[in-house]
């Protein structure tokens, strides 16, 4: 199963970065980062997207890995691809009041 973890590391490992270099360009924590490899934690919002710019890699698709989406709504948000994540933001942000 694909986890933010995994992709993340799979990204480092093709760049050929240790967890050192990688949190320096992301600006974060070597241990964390580690942590985060290893599926033990999840990131802030921030923090994906730094990632995220940093690899070139799809934000939207981070972020719902990084927050350990269910399978179901990834699904929804595969199917419609230009309205379900702003509907999930909204959604969300109304759950936090």
């Amino acid at each position: 199963m694909e986890s933010f973890g995994k992709i993340l590391k799979k990204h480092r490992m093709d760049k050929g970065l240790t967890l050192r270099q990688l949190a320096t360009a992301v600006d974060s924590n070597y241990a964390y980062l580690s942590q985060l490899e290893a599926d033990l934690a999840k990131p802030g919002e921030e923090l994906v997207k730094r990632i995220t710019k940093y690899f070139g890699e799809d934000e939207e698709r981070m972020l719902f890995l990084a927050r350990g989406i269910p399978a179901q709504i990834r699904e929804i948000k595969e199917k419609f691809p230009n309205i379900a994540p702003s509907y999930f933001r909204k959604a969300a942000k109304k759950g936090d009041k």
